[in-house]
């Protein structure tokens, strides 16, 4: 049986697919929604670890690990945009393990290519290069936006509640695994169906475009960066739509 594991982004946790994994349930699929080593309820070991040590490896590390111990198989692997980079990684290690890959407003790196590479396309030249500052000069955290304002600017979300939601529960995003880059080219990796779901978010079009010349599926969302809080029923229908592909 098909089962779907949903990767959350930078500054995110487990916790941001909670409108979308009951409606994949409610279908019959199995959900597992992990969050990432640092991040969300896990922001704990960052207390104990160094902050270099919270890298793309580790993240990596932390779906495999999933995919082994709950022995999980024809799995529909989800990453949402740092994810990613998480997802192609988790395809070089498990590649046996997954049926499709799903790219949700997601970079798709090249070998050698890290999330901080990526940003000047995707999310602009200021932001990059606070990113870039982060890295070479903060704590080993990327500070999460500081208010209701910065979050629905950033990930495009306007909802009140949503907003509050969200500005709860972001934490501190560790900058060692922005700036570790992929290493790909396993040939099982690169048979496994991939497809693209975008929003209305500028950034990604280049990324959408360049997928969709190279074969892939494209799905669009009217949404911001973040589909699975403003618009969860669109995003689940696009799922269980793949899920279903032949």
């Amino acid at each position: 049986m098909d089962v779907f594991v949903l990767v959350h982004g930078a500054w995110h946790g487990g916790w941001c697919w909670r409108k979308v994994a009951p409606l994949l349930r409610n279908a019959g699929i199995d959900v597992f929604a992990p969050t990432l080593s640092g991040l969300g309820e896990r922001a704990h070991l960052a207390d104990d670890l160094d902050p270099s040590a919270i890298n793309l490896d580790l993240h990596i590390r932390d779906i495999t690990g999933l995919l082994e111990y709950e022995d999980l198989s024809d799995v529909i692997l989800v990453g949402h945009a740092y994810a990613g980079m998480v997802i192609s990684g988790v395809a070089e290690a498990s590649p046996e393990r997954l049926k499709h890959m799903v790219y949700v407003n997601g970079v798709v790196p090249a070998d050698g290519e890290s999330m901080a590479d990526q940003l000047a396309a995707v999310r602009g030249p200021q932001f990059s290069a606070w990113v870039r500052e982060q890295i070479e000069t903060g704590n080993g955290f990327l500070p999460p936006p500081d208010s209701a304002e910065e979050v629905g600017r950033r990930w495009g979300i306007t909802d009140p509640s949503d907003l509050a939601w969200v500005g709860s529960k972001v934490t501190p995003q560790p900058a060692a695994a922005m700036d570790q880059a992929v290493r790909l080219g396993r040939p099982e990796a690169k048979t496994i169906p991939r497809s693209f779901v975008g929003s209305s978010e500028a950034g990604f079009d280049s990324v959408a475009q360049r997928v969709k010349a190279a074969g892939w599926p494209i799905h669009h969302i009217n949404s911001g960066h973040d589909p699975f809080v403003t618009h969860p029923h669109e995003l689940a229908e696009i799922l269980l739509e793949i899920s279903q592909a032949k």
